[in-house]
């Protein structure tokens, strides 16, 4: 997601390029499905051939990724797997099934109920859809956001994963009024003054963050919304209704973004991966030390390219504590969650998966002591498990003055915490 953040043909769970490649098969069903276009007597309307094509890339996805040879034998993780696809089929739907890229809208990238691509309970992301030969108009402001940006993806155009980032913008390059608002022109062409967001040809989305460190989680505050709105400054003129065409056309991008974003989901770290990211631990309860995604790559896809980031998987007998130690950099934002193996965020409505700066009661030095475990050990800073034996923590820091330090873990039995 940082999530909502996250990735340029790799994923914190493995390669995008690598899955996409093993998953040709499923590409080539997909457009087997779609060269039937108009309706035949077999399979009515071109709208449900490319219905029965969503299907069919759920089957796919279960049959070819969520195997033992790709390491899923786990009966848990595997019913967290077919969650996981619910999640992306309903982010598929939700982006692609009515986008009008002559009139886009921003819609939340994640929720408390819906997530992918390493959501943040501090964070508050939107997605939009977009030609790259139009000209729009980003208006909003950034209110109580420690950090704000906005990154052009491409690649994603009908529903595909982004394959890189070709233009960003962030609060400590525009112009911003002295009532926290703005406004940014979003253009192949640079105006002549004001913020600008460069579209390049094969621009296809814009995606926002809206960093906070408040006491309360951003993402938990029932009916927080970002003031943001984008407008098309040269629109099509609206014609008739598409009917089946349209539809089965928007269908087909959900089956789109369901098989590629599958693809990144569903990949385990491999070794290789790890060292070229370097800030990714193999080890479980022991942290690298923090890096950026631009180490391991010269383009960015759902990256944040102002941040660092460290992470690590948790492993824990019913009885045992993670405890981490360590002191926060100066930054702009600073903080720790709990996914699942799909980059998912824990339950952050109903439970204290995740601390910022301004969550954690901090040691007389100025240190903080964090303890992950699956029951409250009694001691501040508990990051509740929900009773996962293995889970992944994720750091970010965001516009560090240096290279944040290497959190210290160590194992212990719950109960001598008390």
């Amino acid at each position: 997601m940082d999530r909502r953040e996250f990735i340029r043909s790799v994923g914190v769970a493995g390669g995008m390029a690598t899955g996409l490649a093993s998953f040709g098969g499923l590409a080539a069903g997909t457009a087997r499905a779609d060269s039937h276009g108009a309706a035949s007597a077999a399979g009515g309307t071109a709208s449900r051939q490319a219905m029965h094509a969503i299907f069919d890339v759920i089957r796919e996805v279960e049959s070819k990724l969520l195997t033992p040879d790709a390491g899923f034998t786990d009966p848990v993780e595997l019913a967290e797997a077919e969650r996981a696809i619910a999640h992306i089929l309903h982010t598929g739907l939700e982006f692609w099934l009515e986008a009008d890229l002559d009139r886009p809208v921003f819609k939340p990238y994640v929720t408390p109920t819906r997530k992918l691509l390493g959501c943040n309970p501090d964070s508050l992301y939107y997605f939009a859809a977009i030609r790259p030969d139009k000209t729009y108009r980003v208006t909003g402001n950034v209110g109580a956001a420690t950090f704000t940006s906005f990154t052009v993806e491409d690649g994603s155009a009908e529903g595909h994963a982004a394959r890189g980032s070709s233009a960003s913008l962030g609060d400590d390059e525009m112009e911003i009024a002295s009532d926290g608002s703005y406004e940014i022109i979003v253009s192949q062409t640079k105006p002549a003054s004001g913020n600008w967001l460069r579209l390049g040809p094969n621009s296809s989305q814009i995606t926002t963050r809206h960093y906070h460190e408040s006491r309360q989680s951003v993402a938990t505050i029932p009916g927080r919304v970002i003031p943001i709105a984008i407008e098309v400054l040269d629109p099509e003129p609206l014609g008739p209704n598409g009917g089946d065409a349209r539809n089965a056309a928007r269908l087909q991008w959900v089956a789109n973004f369901v098989r590629e974003h599958s693809a990144m989901t569903f990949r385990k770290t491999s070794p290789e991966m790890a060292k070229q990211l370097g800030w990714t631990s193999l080890v479980p309860n022991q942290f690298n030390p923090a890096g950026q995604w631009k180490s391991a790559s010269g383009q960015n896809a759902y990256g944040n390219t102002h941040a660092w980031y460290a992470s690590a998987n948790y492993e824990l007998a019913p009885d045992e504590a993670l405890v981490i130690t360590g002191r926060f950099p100066q930054c702009r934002f600073a903080n720790i969650v709990l996914w699942n193996a799909f980059m998912q965020s824990y339950d952050y409505a109903n439970r204290r998966i995740s601390l910022n700066r301004n969550q954690v009661e901090y040691e007389e030095d100025g240190s903080y002591r964090i303890v992950v475990a699956h029951r409250d050990p009694g001691v501040p800073n508990w990051l509740d498990t929900e009773g996962r034996a293995k889970g992944h923590m994720y750091w970010r820091y965001l516009f560090p003055s240096s290279a944040p330090g290497k959190p210290k873990t160590r194992v212990v039995k719950v109960d001598s915490l008390r």
